[in-house]
């Protein structure tokens, strides 16, 4: 019996492909290596197998409940049909579940108490709901885990991970109108979502602890909604590869060296909004596609964000509070997009830049609205292009001392509304140069008010229009118009 018991233990176990090492640094999980079998081979405890099946269309099919109490016990359960209810549960430390679901509105139930667990879900088939619960303790040891595998249409994940260091896998989701909701609470926790393919599916991840981390990759389909929130040190939330329309993301993070990334992001009317408080905040976001809305507010000291996307109709918010923020809006390549920056605080940059790189693109009929609010800020306009940009509105306002604007613009049927309250502030070109703003048709307009003010630059427009105002002692402004 014990050589029996020993073979089925180890073939559950290389099923499940999971390695059982610990963490001893701060590393993300990169993938889920392959469990120590041989160990696992010699386990002691009690190994269940359970295979049902229910004729397709049965109205009611089997139940099962099933309880293992004690260290390194096994449970799998195989089943087959529809409207099938499984559930199980293991007590101890070092138990491993695998449960496989292949048909219709077919339940299961799976809860882990203890430390080092490991649990696989797969389900094939449409209407089936998985409920996923493990407690455990340890942390800097061998911890729990869950891998699920979905294929097939409206089925429900839920997963809720306690205490200590987990981590959840999602290896493939395809199918539409799936729901995947996972709950981690600990000292380390990690969630991968990856090979997502479907429409109006729903992804939900809640993490609170010291270390934790979610990863979304290649993410294919329209209609979907993701939300992510992480209380905590050191959070890290990477999106990756997204291809699809109408999405919402939502990213919300409490805490300290909160970080949020995204490779090339393509389609069209999606919705992304990321909320950071704390210090040492990041955000960074790619698109390509029309009518987007990238929504991105941060409260704290050293925060950054970047948002960049080729597209039209596009809409760019982003709200920075504390010192020490940089904030960069560039490529905004396309039109009619809509580009609004507001900084308060001290020592803030604001780089907006359109067509870097490929300066073949253009950037018309767009407005961008910048407002700074302190000292020592910096803002830095380049809209200057090998095709000329046209009939751009920009409204800048800064307030406070020592502030500076670099501004280079091209094109024609520009209307720029430039207005600076305080001391020492200066209006001058990029890379040290003179302002620079040439084209046909420009109203420009420059409002500086306090001591020691300083404007220099040129305007090469015709029938354009000019209007520079100084209120104050010491000030300076020098204009060329050509």
């Amino acid at each position: 019996m014990k050589l029996n018991k020993s073979m089925i233990a180890c073939a559950i176990v290389m099923a499940l492909g999971i390695n059982q090492q610990a963490f001893a640094s701060e590393k993300d999980k990169e993938s889920a290596p392959k469990v120590n079998s041989e160990f696992m081979a010699d386990a002691a405890g009690n190994v269940v197998i359970l295979k049902q099946t229910s004729q397709s269309g049965a109205i009611f099919g089997n139940a099962v409940s099933m309880f293992q109490e004690g260290d390194r016990n096994g449970v799998n359960i195989d089943v087959n049909g529809e409207n099938n209810d499984s559930s199980s549960t293991q007590i101890g430390t070092d138990n491993i579940a695998v449960s496989s679901s292949l048909g219709n509105v077919n339940t299961q139930s799976l809860f882990q108490e203890g430390a080092n667990h490991t649990l696989q879900s797969t389900i094939e088939g449409d209407d089936n709901s998985v409920t996923i619960n493990q407690n455990g303790e340890d942390y800097l040891g061998i911890n729990n885990r869950v891998i699920s595998t979905i294929k097939g249409d409206a089925n429900t994940v839920e997963v809720e991970q306690e205490t200590g260091g987990h981590w959840f896998f999602n290896r493939n989701m395809e199918g539409s109108d799936n729901s995947i909701s996972g709950v981690q609470s600990g000292q380390w926790s990690e969630t991968h979502l990856d090979n997502i393919v479907g429409d109006g599916n729903n992804i939900e991840v809640e993490q609170d602890g010291y270390f934790n981390t979610t990863r979304l990759t290649d993410l294919q389909g329209s209609n979907n909604e993701l939300e992510f929130s992480q209380e905590g040190d050191r959070n890290k939330l990477t999106v990756a590869s997204i291809e699809g329309d109408d999405n919402d993301i939502e990213v919300s993070q409490d805490g300290n060296n909160n970080e949020v990334e995204s490779n090339l992001f393509r389609g069209a009317e999606n919705e992304v909004s990321v909320t950071q408080l704390g210090d040492g905040n990041l955000t960074t976001f790619d698109n390509i596609g029309d009518d987007n809305e990238y929504i991105v507010s941060q409260t704290g000291d050293s925060n950054t964000a970047y948002v960049g996307a080729i597209g039209t109709g596009n809409e760019f918010n982003t709200v920075q509070t504390g010192s020490l923020n940089s904030s960069h809006i560039v490529n905004f390549n396309g039109a009619d997009n809509e580009i609004s920056v507001i900084q308060a605080g001290d020592e803030n940059t604001s780089l907006i830049q359109a067509s870097v790189d490929d300066q073949t693109l253009t950037a018309n009929d767009n407005e961008i609205t910048l407002n700074q609010d302190g000292n020592q800020n910096d803002a830095v306009i380049n809209m200057s292009t090998i095709l000329d940009t046209n009939s751009n509105v920009l409204d800048i306002a800064q307030n406070g001392d020592l502030n500076s604007l670099d501004i280079l613009v091209e094109g024609s049927g520009h209307s720029i509304d430039i207005a600076q309250n305080g001391n020492e502030n200066m209006i001058t070109g990029a890379d040290g140069q003179a302002m620079l703003i040439g084209g046909a048709a420009i109203n420009l307009n420059i409002s500086q008010t306090g001591n020691g003010n300083l404007i220099e630059g040129s305007l090469i427009s015709g029938a354009g229009q000019i209007e520079i105002t100084q209120v104050g002692d010491w000030n300076s402004a020098t204009i060329v118009q050509q």
